[in-house]
């Protein structure tokens, strides 16, 4: 009898484990892609995918698919579900430009935080005004990153250089020993405001950054497509860096298909959204993904399910209905 009532207990913890478990099991499983593993990319995605199952009772697996570009083409492939990556990568795939061969309707969700690119000398080039880039040799080339010899092109073009030699890299890793061994006299570089490689540079006084007039800036800045805006990196921001200086800036986005359904690109937003000081606690990054970045300055037209939330929460405006009219009547 005592045998016979331990096989009915197990058995009844079993079905009770089984009704349990159904629901979560049940759930349709959203893949997020997004950069290297450590990137702040990655670290952003993970918390995005924590927020989403606590909050929302969402199944989110993090996918490290590589650069930016490579999580478009898994977008469009339908090979992820999210991906968060670069607006410049973004932009591209919407409107079909290099490397993508033709347009994807891909849709924001939200914005974060910004990535920078500007033109960076070593100290021994003697580089401290643009004309003097012509006869230098540049890192401008990382295929991960086609928008580098974007601006260096718009650059070359807008103030007439001819002769700059264009050298590539693969790594941070790899340009920061570019630019210490002098194998290169500056390079169009990739970087945060905390990013360790160029933070060392500076603080080795290896290098200083071009710093040009606002209208020469403003010359190079309409050469390029709107996915770029300007940020001004302040003083003293990097130790040997007196004087701030213009960058053009890239967010840091979340996207998706067209084809995700409403209900599931609104409630991935709401999970971190609507929970700013917990999402903040992953990642000094997270805090940017707030609801000030999330509608400021869009690449792509917002997907309907990251209006339903926006225009809830208070903050569509007018401006970005323009905006979204103007894009999707292409």
């Amino acid at each position: 009898m005592r045998r016979y009532s331990t096989i009915r207990a197990v058995g009844a913890a079993i079905i009770l484990a089984a009704a349990v478990a159904a629901p979560v099991a049940a759930q349709k499983a959203i893949t997020l892609g997004t950069s290297s593993i450590g990137s702040s990319f990655y670290v952003v995605s993970i918390a995005i995918a924590k927020m989403a199952s606590k909050h929302e009772k969402m199944n989110v697996s993090v996918e490290s698919v590589g650069g930016s570009h490579a999580n478009m083409f898994g977008i469009a492939r339908g090979k992820i579900d999210f991906a968060t990556a670069n607006s410049s990568a973004v932009y591209d795939l919407y409107n079909g430009n290099a490397p993508f061969k033709k347009a994807f309707d891909v849709r924001l969700v939200a914005q974060g935080h910004p990535t920078l690119r500007w033109f960076i000398s070593t100290k021994r080039s003697g580089i401290t005004r643009l004309k003097q880039i012509d006869g230098k040799t540049i890192s401008s080339i990382r295929r991960p990153l086609p928008e580098l010899k974007e601006i260096m092109d718009a650059m070359q073009t807008v103030f007439s250089m001819k002769d700059i030699k264009h050298v590539a890299s693969s790594t941070s890793r790899e340009l920061d020993g570019q630019l210490r061994a002098g194998t290169v006299d500056g390079a169009l570089m990739p970087f945060s405001l905390r990013q360790p490689v160029i933070t060392k540079l500076f603080r080795d006084d290896m290098i200083e950054p071009l710093i040009l007039a606002d209208a020469d800036f403003d010359k190079v800045f309409a050469a390029l497509p709107p996915k770029f805006f300007k940020l001004v990196v302040p003083a003293n921001n990097f130790k040997n860096q007196p004087k701030a200086f213009p960058v053009l800036g890239l967010n840091a986005v979340m996207v998706t298909s067209m084809k995700m359904d409403d209900e599931t690109v609104y409630k991935m937003l709401r999970s971190f959204m609507n929970h700013q000081k917990e999402f903040g606690t992953f990642h000094g990054a997270a805090k940017f993904w707030n609801p000030q970045r999330a509608t400021l300055s869009p690449p792509v037209p917002f997907h309907p399910g990251a209006i339903k939330y926006y225009k809830e929460a208070g903050m569509w405006t007018d401006k970005l209905e323009a905006h979204q009219a103007k894009y999707t009547k292409k």
